[in-house]
This record gives C-alpha cells, structure tokens and sequence, in this order.
C-alpha cells in the first residue's frame, strides 16, 4: 500500500496540458494545451529497484475513494496532478477535496491556475462576496489561463460553497515573459527577489523529459535551450513557494495542490522544492493518461475515465453537502 512520503527518491515525472511554443528568433514561451499525451504510460509501474510502487484507485468505487482519502488525510500536502482538459481529472480532484472535508480535515486548495498578484480576489470569492463571473474577469482567466471553466467550475463552487481556501500559486504571465525574452537575471530587481539567489534548474529524469520536448521544436540555439529551462524552473519555484509559505502561515491547514500532473511527479519540479521551503509530509495523486516515462512512482494513479464536462451536469451543483 503506498504511504504519503516526506522524501521522494528516483525522480520521475509527466506532463500534462503544458505545452511550450518556441517561436524562432523570439525566445517566447507560452502556455498552451498541446503535448497532452506525455504522462502516465502505466497505471501501476512495477520497479525492480525497490522504489515506491503506486496503487491503483477506481474513481467509480466509492470505497476505494473512502480508503485512498483515509491515507492521504495523514499528509500536509495532498498534490492532486491534471491533465488541463481532462474532465474526469478534475472530479477526481474534487472526490479528494470533498473526502478531507467531509472527515473534517481543515483544508485550502492551491490552484496553478490562478496568478500570486490576484490573492485577493480568490479570498472574496472563497468569502462568498463575489461571484464566479467577478472572480474570472478579476483574475482575467480569459487572457492567463484559458481553458473552459466549466472543467473547474465544480471544485470552485464547491469551495466557495463551502468557504474553502484558494490559493493562488503560480507566477505572473508578466514575470514568465521577462524571463523567457532575458532570463531570470535580466528580472528587475523587485521580480528577481522573489527567487533564490542561486537558480537551481531541472536535473535527471525531470531534465531529460523538458530536453525531449525543447527537442521536438527542431533545432534552436543553446540560449533559448536555457530560457526555456529557466521558464519551467520559474513555473515550479512559485508554486513550490507559495505553497510553502502558506503550509508555514496556516499550520492548521492541509494544502490540497492542484497542478498539470507534470510538475508534481518529478521530485526535483515542485515536491523537493517544497520539502526546502516547508518539510510537510506528502502525497502525489494523479490519474492515468495512457503514457508515462519509465520509472514513474507517484503514491496514487486513478483509472482513467471518458467524461465529457459537455455531457455532464456540473457536478458541484448537486447533492455534495
């Protein structure tokens, strides 16, 4: 049976909907929905090094949801991974968050989706004093973020319904942009404060796996090669720091972490990152997508489901109390 753990060893990982768009000449990064299929090749990976071994969760099992949320309730940290556009990844999300709840668990969501200047604007909506139209045209999801908001209307709902937490994590399309045209060293001053003096970039597995993606764009020059680099490493610092100070801020809550599935299951993108800031113990969740990298151990892997968020009432909106 997997444990949550508080070190993680042989650093593997996925991606999800991050996708990275190299325009020649321009060094320009941005966030797209393409690459999907990088991630998760086996629900159950069997290695012969004596690694951790996930265990297999039927999302449609209502007792096998009650006894995953019975052992990741022991954790700080809950990292719940996505594929962007998977509907069912994200009802998977929110068995998680529902299940902790339900048992009492004091709990705050962190969300990727959500930029760190737009705070505030998560604390009214969790506070019930805005809507879900004020906080999207707020947080100008439209513009940052741009999937279909349906596919996380429920979790938001249920948050707000019932005054959960949201953590905003991730950096400012602003600050990724300077960087991807720069670098981290080219940052203002105020910019550049905000992460370590000494820039420490994806190494092992979770390196080799952004190389075969920088790889796929044909040729380009060493520099942009870095930048790329320092963009992912920008993405995976905030989150890990945000996250990290606000496990240190609220030592009563339990963070249940929500990002593309291919910043959580290489341990050297957010989890160690995380572990430096705040040691909380931690679990990796994510859901099968037919395709993951030789090595691969997060704690827990749900069985893929085929549902359409167009097909479905929102989910949220029914009898979840």
């Amino acid at each position: 049976m997997a444990q949550a753990r508080t070190s993680r060893t042989g650093p593997v990982g996925t991606f999800s909907a991050l996708a990275v768009v190299l325009a020649a000449g321009t060094a320009m990064f941005a966030l797209g929905a393409g690459l999907m299929s990088l991630a998760l090749a086996h629900p159950h990976p069997t290695p012969t090094d004596g690694s951790v071994v996930a265990r297999l969760v039927n999302p449609a099992d209502q007792a096998d949801i009650d006894a995953l949320v019975d052992e990741v309730q022991q954790a700080r940290v809950v990292m719940v991974g996505e594929t962007h556009d998977r509907y069912d990844h994200h009802l998977n999300q929110l068995a998680v968050i529902r299940g902790l709840h339900e048992r009492g668990v004091p709990v705050a969501i962190g969300m990727e989706y959500f930029q760190r200047p737009f705070q505030a604007h998560l604390d009214e909506f969790s506070a019930g004093r805005t809507t879900l139209a004020q906080l999207l045209e707020r947080t100008e999801w439209s513009q940052r973020w741009r999937f279909d908001v349906r596919l996380y209307q429920d979790i938001l709902a249920y948050a707000q319904r019932h005054g959960i937490p949201l953590v905003a994590l991730n950096a400012a399309t602003e600050t990724v942009s300077a960087v991807s045209k720069g670098g981290i060293d080219a940052l203002d001053p105020d910019r550049r404060a905000d992460f370590p003096p000494r820039i420490e970039l994806a190494e092992g597995a979770y390196r080799a796996q952004l190389d075969r993606m920088f790889a796929l764009h044909g040729h380009m020059p060493e520099a942009h090669r870095e930048r790329f680099l320092q963009v992912q490493y920008v993405w995976d610092q905030t989150m890990a720091r945000t996250a990290g100070d606000y496990l240190t801020a609220n030592p009563d809550r339990t963070l249940v972490l929500l990002a593309g599935s291919g910043h959580l299951l290489h341990d050297n993108a957010i989890p160690e990152r995380l572990r430096r800031i705040n040691p909380a113990e931690q679990a990796v969740l994510v859901t099968d997508t037919g395709v993951m990298p030789a090595g691969a151990d997060p704690d827990y892997v749900f069985a893929a489901r085929d549902l359409s968020v167009e097909d479905r009432a929102q989910m949220a909106e029914l009898d979840l109390d």
